[in-house]
């Protein structure tokens, strides 16, 4: 059951993703086209701004879904009404506060901007992002039945469609009107859809959560709250290390950086968003499996998605570094890429961050919060002091290596010691020595691949859409050939082959 919902799951998020996708890249053309590089720029930059303010959610919503887990599989209604009455009321005070800071910092937006000509209605249109970051904590709590449930996929297709619709009125209103304030209306209006279409769906299908008013027990209540304290320092660490670039570029390098970063970005948070999508489709089934099955059949799964979620990023991060010049400069223009050096630390960054993610979706599944929690800590003071003494002579590559530096420096070794000590604990020693030996030998590959792949780019640039896709096509069965190779005679490979071959003969019967 639980691989069934996982696939349920990974087909409505991955498939909505790449419609969505797909209509990002032509409404950022569209963006281009109409509105200048100073308002692409202040959209960058004030993404990052609500991200911060979004630190007021303290990982909240990890904490309250792992808690979740356990009343969900053994179908204790009561529990979980009592949990749900106290996700509600905590991400209430999480939007007052939003709000409150949000407000709080308006007069100082001139402290973020370097040059800020060009662009009008600037307080308005950081008092739409405000209360677009607000209204999001509103009913979004209720989605978490249903991820606890394994069925994530009731939401995320009403999110998928609500944000094609979404992007599509935006794209008319921007060839129509060029007007930015339009746009944003649109984007806060749309994000209400989804939300209130679930909370409907999930008071008919779980009555029991509108007939108790309690809250948690003390006992199960101070569990949380120890979790959403631990989580509050994660938080930390990723507000200030994935929500600082942009500020960072817009006050030492300015608007125009964040505006070309931005572009990056889409690309970088398009396949991100993917990989989220791809990765939220186990989440409810992995916090199944470790809340009730034994550490060396959650090891066994480990090893699996592992290898999966590696041969996914280092196909990317090769990728990426050989063509994504060339793509931004058939979809934008050539004044909007940055060097090969920048891209190279640009894509290095995402690779790290990458090989992060199946430790961190154990983590959750096994409610290992606790033990790193200081970690984030570390990490944002070597991120910011290492990314403002780059800066002054790197500039965008700079701040993109300070995040590579603490991310290595830290979360590199402590997120799989965290896990395989507390987590796997059968041999942890013997699989920790394992798991970075795999790590330097996988990194080594993608460097060698990225590297032959960008010399045959550039022996033979794209200078068309046509020569892209064949450049896309040849980097494909290269990859593909190295992974098979390298990768055949692995137990996991092996495994990873029978999942799929079982899955299409139950399609076929």
């Amino acid at each position: 059951m639980r691989t069934r919902y996982t696939l349920i799951n990974m087909v409505v998020n991955v498939g909505g993703q790449l419609m969505n996708q797909a209509l990002l890249f032509i409404s950022r053309m569209v963006f281009i086209h109409y509105l200048s590089a100073a308002y692409l720029g202040v959209n960058g930059l004030f993404t990052d701004v609500l991200g911060i303010l979004n630190f007021a959610e303290l990982g909240i919503g990890t904490a309250m879904i792992y808690s979740l887990y356990e009343p969900a599989a053994k179908n204790d209604e009561h529990r979980l009404a009592q949990l749900m009455n106290l996700y509600r009321l905590l991400y209430r005070i999480v939007a007052v506060v939003v709000l409150l800071v949000g407000l709080a910092l308006m007069p100082f937006l001139g402290f973020f901007i370097k040059d800020s000509s060009g662009i009008e209605h600037l307080r308005l249109i950081y008092l739409m992002y405000v209360a677009n970051s607000v209204c999001s904590y509103l009913l979004s709590y209720k989605n978490s039945i249903y991820l606890a449930y394994q069925k994530a996929y009731v939401r995320n297709l009403w999110a998928q469609l609500c944000d094609a619709v979404k992007t599509l009125l935006q794209i008319v209103l921007i060839v129509l009107t060029g007007n930015f304030i339009l746009y944003l209306a649109v984007q806060f209006v749309m994000q209400f859809i989804p939300n209130i279409i679930v909370s409907v769906k999930a008071d008919k299908e779980f009555p029991y959560l509108k007939e108790c008013g309690e809250l948690p027990e003390k006992e199960e209540f101070h569990g949380i709250l120890r979790n959403i304290g631990a989580m509050s320092f994660h938080k930390l660490g990723t507000v200030i290390v994935r929500n600082t670039d942009s500020l960072l570029m817009s006050s030492f390098v300015g608007l125009l950086s964040v505006g070309i970063y931005s572009n990056y970005k889409l690309i970088l948070s398009g396949i991100n968003n993917l990989m989220d999508k791809f990765s939220n489709a186990f989440t409810g089934s992995l916090g199944n499996l470790g809340a009730i099955e034994d550490e060396t059949r959650v090891y066994s799964i480990y090893r699996e998605l592992d290898l999966l979620f590696f041969v996914i990023y280092a196909y990317w991060t090769a990728g990426l570094f050989a063509l994504s010049n060339a793509f931004i400069t058939l979809c934008f223009g050539a004044e909007y890429c940055f060097s090969t050096a920048t891209v190279a630390v640009l894509v290095t960054e995402f690779y790290v961050s990458g090989q992060r993610k199946v430790n961190l979706l154990f983590r959750e599944a096994k409610g290992l919060f606790w033990y790193d929690r200081y970690k984030p800590l570390l990490e944002s003071v070597i991120n910011l002091a290492a990314s403002l003494l780059l800066v002054q002579k790197f500039g965008v590559a700079g701040i993109l290596g300070g995040t590579v530096i603490s991310t290595v420096t830290t979360c590199l070794w402590m997120e799989p010691y965290i896990l395989m000590r507390y987590g796997i604990r059968e041999d942890w020693q013997g699989k920790l020595k394992d798991y970075f030996v795999r790590y330097a030998e996988r990194a080594a590959v993608v460097a060698v691949l990225a590297a032959v792949s960008y010399g045959w780019v550039r022996f033979c640039p794209a200078k068309n859409i046509g020569w892209f896709l064949v450049d896309g096509v040849l980097y494909t069965l290269l990859f593909g050939a190295v992974m098979v190779v390298l990768h055949r005679n692995a137990p996991e490979f092996d495994r990873l082959k029978g999942r799929v071959t079982a899955v299409l003969k139950r399609r076929k019967g």
